[in-house]
């Protein structure tokens, strides 16, 4: 099929077949064309507004914290009341606490962590909230980070 030109006509001759080649670049090309919009997936964080001195919070407001602790125990808090849990017991407590909640309402669980406590971690604890707002179409629950203002160093 292929030309060539001048040369020895009885001898033997190295082409390369390029269309193995072209069809394996296609296939790449299609493989990394489906697999990109997967990889480019972002995670939206909602971080609160501050709310200034003007302004008054709903006394009816439940504040719903987890807080990973150095040595990765869990506190739960809700307004004031505070209590230590197992990591293991986390989605159980907070299950129930999210259904006796009224319907409507914006269901908002902080997450809170000590200086110590690796990222993956903290990742981690909100994926596990995360779930359980997969589990039982609790469309109406946000995860949001705790954002602490800078102190000025001592």
């Amino acid at each position: 099929m292929g030309m060539s030109t001048g040369g020895n006509k009885g001898g033997v001759q190295s082409e390369i077949n390029v269309t193995p080649l072209i069809d394996v670049l296609l296939v790449l090309l299609i493989i990394f064309l489906v697999v990109m919009p997967i990889m480019m997936k972002m995670e939206t964080l909602q971080v609160p507004r501050k709310i200034t001195d003007q302004e008054m919070v709903a006394s009816d407001l439940t504040q719903l914290t987890v807080k990973v602790k150095d040595d990765l125990s869990i506190v739960y808090s809700e307004n004031e009341k505070e209590q230590t849990i197992v990591a293991a017991d986390l989605v159980k407590t907070l299950r129930a606490r999210l259904d006796m909640l009224h319907t409507g309402n914006d269901k908002v669980v902080f997450v809170d962590f000590d200086d110590g406590v690796q990222w993956a971690t903290v990742v981690s604890t909100m994926d596990t909230i995360r779930a359980i707002a997969a589990d039982v179409n609790h469309d109406e629950i946000k995860v949001a980070l705790k954002v602490r203002e800078d102190q000025p160093p001592k």
